[in-house]
């Protein structure tokens, strides 16, 4: 029997057999079919609907151009378990169809390093730092992983929360350097207002977390309603909020309806034993307003993230007095645990988008 004949009976019997699995291979050309049927085992179950499916990924090449922030050999596992030829590429040109970044700059002349390149994967939720333009006119898409710190996320903003209340890097400070008392004492979260700017996934835990230590009350704010909040909370605007918390945290995603969104009418309604928490990102608040705010003793705040980072030497936030704010360097999402689940999200992020079945979209080539 002549091979091309071969081929279509065969694949006629597969789709007898296999029915709906096996027909996603329809829209394949027979060579590669015949490809994939060739890597499989005489056995059934080598041609279960996975095994057809995954030999859309197999051989694809994927660049690893930033570090992920856990050992080397787990981020290549994570994609070569899902079938793909990886290079790590930090610096190093490629013939990659995708390539994987976190946070470091995807821009023309990134992309004019990899020239094949089809998808962007970025292994973070934030992905303003990715040329979108640039993406699109080279039918470049994107993905993100949105929602693999959540847990992480609002426990720092907890944390940060007792740790200006209760004074905690204050307190270790003075007891290192020889003293024992600080003050006349911290303040409770139980019987505070809490307020929660920004009502998705990790505004929504982060309220769920606060309400555990006995609030007065939990208000939010989001640009559009969010039913989910009811059971948590009361949604007000954006100016009763400010005026009534005693806590305010935030949880908007970065972007040019965001951008500044936290200007300096709002932080002026805070009071002086309010605490102003930032696990967002640096863009969403005016930070030379919560610089000169913070120096003015209006009120205190716990930030995790900024206009720019690293923050440059002569930026007047480092120049706020130390005892009105505390300041750790975007570490909110940063768990072993997240951070792991990151990777997975993002290998199958690719792996989906190899398959036709793309999810997590933020760009979609034309």
């Amino acid at each position: 029997m002549h091979k091309p004949k071969f081929l279509k009976v065969l694949l006629v019997m597969a789709f007898l057999s296999f029915g709906p699995a096996v027909r996603r291979l329809s829209a394949v050309s027979v060579p590669q079919v015949g490809r994939c049927f060739t890597q499989a085992t005489a056995s059934r179950a080598a041609l279960h609907a996975r095994g057809a499916v995954r030999c859309f990924a197999s051989g694809q090449k994927v660049a690893v151009i930033q570090d992920q922030q856990i050992p080397k050999d787990e981020a290549l596992t994570a994609l070569t378990n899902k079938g793909f030829d990886v290079s790590w590429s930090l610096t190093e040109p490629s013939d990659a169809w995708a390539i994987v970044t976190v946070t470091n700059p995807v821009t023309k002349e990134v992309l004019d390093k990899h020239p094949n390149c089809k998808l962007v994967a970025v292994s973070f939720t934030g992905f303003n730092h990715v040329d979108l333009e640039a993406c699109k006119d080279r039918g470049i898409s994107v993905v993100n992983v949105p929602a693999y710190s959540t847990d992480s996320v609002a426990e720092l903003s907890v944390g940060l929360a007792l740790a200006v209340y209760r004074e905690i890097p204050a307190s270790e400070r003075t007891l290192r350097a020889g003293g024992w008392f600080y003050s006349s004492g911290g303040m409770e979260i139980k019987d505070k207002v809490v307020g929660i700017v920004g009502l998705g996934d990790i505004g929504l835990r982060t309220a769920e977390l606060f309400k555990a230590f006995g609030p007065s009350e939990i208000l939010g704010w989001s640009r559009r309603p969010k039913p989910a909040f009811d059971s948590l909370g009361k949604q007000v605007s954006i100016e009763e909020l400010f005026d009534k918390s005693d806590i305010v945290s935030l949880h908007v995603a970065l972007n040019a309806e965001t951008q500044g969104i936290i200007g300096r009418s709002l932080m002026e309604r805070l009071r002086p034993e309010s605490v102003l928490i930032n696990v967002a990102r640096g863009g969403v608040c005016d930070q030379l307003a919560l610089a000169d705010l913070l120096s003015q003793r209006r009120f205190r705040a716990g930030l995790d993230v900024f206009a720019t980072e690293p923050i440059p030497a002569e930026d007047p936030i480092l120049k706020v007095p130390i005892d009105q704010a505390v300041m750790i360097p975007h570490v909110a999402y940063k768990t072993v645990e997240a951070l792991r689940r990151r990777m997975e999200i993002t290998a199958t992020n690719i792996q989906l988008f190899a398959d036709g079945q793309p999810r997590n979209v933020v760009l979609e080539a034309k």
